[in-house]
């Protein structure tokens, strides 16, 4: 047994359960931002809000919250671990917001002992004793307990972006309120997915990058009617005319309409991550190289007068680095607006 602070999603509103899909979709250490009333946020949880941060928290999926029944049997599923990265009460709207870095995912039971006014529907995000079950607490076991109670839509994990063989590393700002991955111009990376249609319906997911410097290089929209399976998808950076630009890569699950071959997106469940595309520090320098190399070349390669005597090694050091610094910069520069 052990107490942990629970975090609630529930299935009175199509956006909460997207939350729960996105927390399913996104990739380990990426934050997510869950929103809360006040009257459903733990009492003492509320008293210092800022002693909250770096405490496990267990993310439930509830099914059964219908606002227009006057009682309902609710089902708690255990989704995933998370950590509190930061949080805060919005005075003008009485809001109380947490941003939690994502875990792994697991299979957490909440004991009957529990008081009732801890539990939703009265509170929403507080702490209970639990009791953490080893077995079936992967990604696969989380899609297969809650998937009913979701459109029949394909479930995906984003399970990193690669560079060759070293995955890309989440990037922190505003406080650890948000987060992006850093994308150099030119280069090449693998999307990592695991993917699941666990009803093997009709739907995909469509990917696009809101900035169009990204060259996305598989079948789009993206489908699979396996229940589970794992894909790699090729993604290159175009060679950019600023120095830095933010782009939203963006994944829109469809599902076809009913007696119609069209396909509608549905909005509510559409899952971003923030890339930021940078020009590369390691061109210009590569550039600057090789223009000093030729310049030593046409300089070894100039005729001279027997009267005519070598700068000292002083001054042709300082001259070296300077035309290495300045043909570096240039080449910088001139990619840069």
């Amino acid at each position: 047994m052990m107490n942990t602070i629970c975090a609630f999603s529930s299935d009175s509103r199509e956006l909460y359960k997207a939350d729960i899909y996105r927390v399913l979709a996104l990739p380990k250490n990426h934050i997510v931002h869950f929103r809360y009333k006040t009257k459903y946020v733990d009492d003492n949880l509320l008293q210092k809000p800022k002693k909250l941060k770096k405490q496990k928290v267990a993310i439930f999926f509830t099914h059964g919250n219908d606002l227009d029944a006057s009682e309902n049997t609710l089902q708690h599923f255990s989704v995933r671990w998370a950590t509190i990265t930061n949080t805060e009460i919005s005075a003008d709207t009485d809001v109380f917001h947490v941003y939690m870095k994502l875990g792994e995912f697991c299979n957490v039971e909440i004991d009957s002992g529990n008081s009732v006014e801890k539990k939703p529907p009265t509170k929403f995000f507080s702490r209970l004793n639990c009791t953490e079950k080893n077995e079936e607490s992967n990604w696969n076991s989380r899609i297969l307990a809650i998937k009913d109670f979701f459109p029949p839509i394909i479930f995906f994990h984003l399970k990193g972006i690669r560079n060759g063989w070293r995955d890309k590393v989440i990037h922190y700002q505003n406080s650890k309120k948000a987060c992006s991955y850093n994308l150099i111009h030119g280069d090449r990376y693998i999307i990592k997915l695991a993917v699941s249609n666990p009803n093997a319906s009709d739907t995909k997911i469509e990917i696009s990058d809101s900035s169009e410097e990204i060259t996305i290089n598989c079948i789009n929209p993206f489908e699979s009617s396996i229940q589970f399976d794992d894909h790699d998808i090729p993604i290159s950076v175009k060679t950019l005319q600023v120095f830095k630009q933010a782009s939203l890569l963006e994944f829109k699950p469809t599902i076809k309409k009913d007696g119609s071959d069209e396909y509608e997106v549905l909005g509510e469940y559409s899952t971003n991550i923030e890339l930021n595309l940078k020009l590369s520090f390691k061109r210009p320098l590569i550039f600057g190289l090789f223009s000093t190399m030729a310049f030593w070349a046409l300089l070894l390669a100039k005729p001279m007068s027997s009267s005519a005597t070598w700068p000292s090694d002083c001054t042709l050091i300082i001259s070296t680095f300077l035309f290495y610094f300045s043909s570096s910069s240039l080449f910088f520069w001139f990619n840069k607006k």
